[in-house]
């Protein structure tokens, strides 16, 4: 693709190769007007891996869907148990909790697994109020010491030839109800008399579209906004949506508002790092292996790390031992929905670590002023002069976003990715990408028009989206930031 500024020509600037009027006719094309803004790493990345969801959203602002975890919810101790055994067949009771939110689901002749290491064969089941009393016979003669709230494992069943239907027990853990609103984002530049003459030629596989050079700055700064907004969006809306339909309201005044992916993910997998350590790659190694035990496969999952210029200096320096031990770095390639590899370009650097891909993306919005703190630009001083001669990388540490890593889980299963766009739009209603010229005294296609929209002397032109982004396994995505960040 190349892109170049040139001087508006009437013989050459019509409506049949203006950009603007062939998104209209080809929303695709919008996939390709965005890897003009490679900075804009994560709508870069996703468009360009084709990750945008394929159901259609016409008759609502939302987008509603299921996230299964395991088959079967934890089951903790209600209360301490610390019961030595004997002797192997031993009665043992122990209170399970059972409350709406984490309901008990030992059935008789289930074999559980306590913390201490004993195993029971259950042979009876008692509600009671908020707990479940679980009598078993031992299957290990040990000491035990369980702590209220340590896990209660089911490790498995086991019956008895001739045994009844009756008998079995049942259980069942649905699949949580996961729900994010779509996000009307818009903006309007003015073009007048001044702005007229400059355009920019954007040339690909020998077709060539032109836009005004004005508007394509414009374009820059909504699509950051974009990003931005994709990151850090915070639902207008709650209310229930364990159940499908469940009612939710907004907040009063504020339009309609979706969940960024930090919202999404930030109650699954967080873990801090002092500002003033560097990260190992023994903690990076211990936190993939805790995503991966909520990802979809054990191994062979592939993970975008997306961070600012101090995470990708400490994640650099900390998996510099595994790059030499495996040999190199991965190609930067990642698999689309189709399941064909797709090159993302020079500003993405991969590793394997314990069978699984992971793909360093630089993410400028972590490295933003005008969001947070400043990513040690103004404390480089500070720090130089209080330790003379201190490694200038020093200054990038700080409580701040540009140390903040986040892990998303880019895996596809089926032909469904697990982060994905999504856009209003179905029988031929395409909401993701719309953009309009509203003509005044100057028309910028036929300044002999008759016709105007008003009598300014100048047009408009205004960029819409309603769009927003799903995680749909959450539990497999993660958030390492520095200590005394707040998100």
């Amino acid at each position: 693709m190349r892109v170049y500024t040139a001087k508006y020509d009437a013989a050459y600037n019509t409506a049949d190769n203006s950009l603007v009027a062939n998104l209209l006719k080809y929303p695709e094309i919008a996939k390709k007007v965005i890897e003009l803004y490679p900075r804009y790493t994560t709508t870069y990345l996703l468009e360009k891996l084709g990750f945008g969801a394929g159901e259609k959203v016409l008759g609502d602002n939302s987008f509603e869907w299921k996230s299964m975890a395991r088959y079967r919810n934890q089951q903790t101790l209600a209360a301490a148990m610390n019961d030595d055994v004997s002797a192997v067949g031993d009665n043992i009771t122990c209170s399970i909790t059972d409350t709406a939110d984490s309901p008990c689901m030992i059935n008789v002749n289930d074999i559980i697994r306590l913390s201490s290491g004993l195993q029971l064969h259950v042979q009876s089941v008692t509600d009671g109020t908020n707990v479940k009393s679980v009598v078993g016979k031992a299957l290990n003669d040990i000491d035990t010491n369980n702590d209220s709230g340590s896990i209660v494992g089911i490790i498995g069943n086991a019956f008895g030839e001739g045994s009844l239907g009756a008998e079995v027990g049942e259980g069942y853990a649905y699949p949580e109800t996961r729900k994010n609103y779509l996000t009307i984002s818009r903006k309007k530049l003015v073009i007048d008399a001044r702005d007229l003459t400059d355009v920019t030629w954007v040339e690909h596989n020998g077709h060539r579209l032109w836009f005004f050079t004005k508007e394509q700055q414009t374009e820059a700064q909504f699509m950051y906004d974009l990003e931005v907004m994709r990151w850090f969006g915070k639902s207008s809306m709650s209310g229930n949506i364990s159940t499908p339909g469940g009612a939710q309201s907004g907040i009063s005044g504020v339009p309609t508002i979706g969940d960024g992916l930090l919202a999404q993910i930030s109650t699954s997998n967080v873990m801090t790092y002092e500002e003033n350590d560097d990260i190992t790659e023994r903690q990076l190694a211990n936190f993939l292996a805790q995503l991966s035990l909520n990802a979809q496969n054990a191994t062979g999952n592939e993970y975008v790390v997306f961070t600012g210029t101090q995470g990708k200096l400490q994640f650099h320096r900390a998996m510099k031992d595994l790059l030499f031990k495996d040999g190199g770095n991965a190609s930067s390639v990642l698999v689309d929905k189709a399941g064909q590899d797709v090159a993302v370009g020079a500003n993405f650097t991969s590793y394997y670590c314990m069978g699984n891909k992971l793909t360093l993306a630089h993410c400028p919005v972590f490295d933003d002023p005008n969001l947070a703190a400043a990513p040690g630009y103004a404390a480089e001083a500070e720090i130089l002069a209080a330790t003379p001669g201190a490694d200038t990388a020093e200054a990038w540490r700080g409580a701040n976003l540009s140390g903040l890593m986040v892990f998303l889980d880019m895996g596809v299963q089926q032909g469904v990715a697990n982060i994905e766009l999504i856009a209003k739009g179905a029988e031929g209603t395409n909401r993701n990408w719309v953009k309009k010229y509203v003509p005044g005294m100057i028309n910028p296609y036929d300044s002999k028009s008759m016709l105007a929209a008003s009598g300014d002397d100048r047009f408009e032109c205004h960029w819409l989206t309603q769009s927003g982004i799903i995680v749909r396994n959450p539990l497999s995505c993660g958030i390492l930031k520095p200590t005394g960040l707040v998100l």
